[in-house]
């Protein structure tokens, strides 16, 4: 599994940037996927950088579930995206399995 202190810079690297993937949730830029991960909405690439190191994390930390629970990556993506999901704000986004959007 993933070391302790490697698991605790990866929560706090997540931490710091949780404001700004909130800033960007509420302004509809981007939403959360079905399978775990952020995706951006319409044509808009604000905050590209931070939405590539949040999935790359987000991807770690799956894979480190996964070996932990003997699940793969993605079923772990998909078990925390029903998460997401539930957690959205009023007016955020949710890209269902068919491809479509849904604003909460």
């Amino acid at each position: 599994g993933l070391g302790d202190v490697y698991k605790r810079q990866l929560q706090d690297r997540m931490k710091a940037r949780l404001p700004e993937i909130v800033a960007l949730k509420s302004k509809g830029v981007i939403g959360e996927t079905y399978q775990g991960y952020l995706e951006f909405v319409g044509a808009s690439r604000d905050g590209a950088d931070i939405v590539e190191a949040e999935n790359a994390d987000r991807k770690t930390l799956y894979t480190a579930i996964g070996k932990k629970t003997g699940a793969s990556a993605g079923q772990v993506g998909s078990r925390a995206a029903l998460k997401w999901k539930e957690n959205l704000a009023a007016g955020e986004y949710f890209k269902n399995s068919d491809g479509t959007w849904i604003r909460k």
